[in-house]
């Protein structure tokens, strides 16, 4: 649900670990990704496909910023159906969405709650730099 990895190498960008700049991030993660959630709702309740491919793709990618992948793999695939002005189970896809969004919600609130100990998070992601691009989609 949560690449915690991607997160280490984020609070390492300045070459030093920098604990405040990660819950930082992930605190407009969290902002962001509730008006996009509300977007979504709107947009489905509204069989909007230009706002269901706005609010899914900026999702996606702020999802995939964070290592949040199976969100963005969700919002990718509700995102290609949008643009193709094709989305016939819209609730349910927005639904899902939701449901995944307050599982990984719950796993960066609980990593806010931590006490921020440079060893354990350097050992954690010691040498252990994620890739710039990763394939997070739902296809084989």
């Amino acid at each position: 649900m949560l690449d915690h990895a991607v997160l280490d190498a984020l609070g390492q960008l300045r070459g030093k670990w920098q604990p405040e700049f990660v819950d930082r991030v992930i605190t407009m993660f969290m902002e962001t990704a509730l008006t996009l959630l509300t977007a979504l709702k709107n947009g489905s309740a509204k069989n909007d496909c230009a706002a269901l491919h706005h609010a899914s793709h900026s999702l996606k990618s702020c999802s995939a910023t964070i290592g949040a992948y199976p969100l963005a793999a969700r919002c990718e695939n509700l995102e290609l159906l949008a643009r193709a002005s094709s989305v016939a189970d819209a609730p349910a896809r927005v639904d899902a969405i939701a449901q995944e969004y307050r599982l990984l919600e719950a796993a960066l609130i609980s990593r806010l709650a931590q006490p921020k100990r440079r060893s354990e998070l350097a050992q954690r992601s010691a040498g252990q730099l994620p890739g710039q691009f990763r394939d997070y989609g739902s296809g084989g």
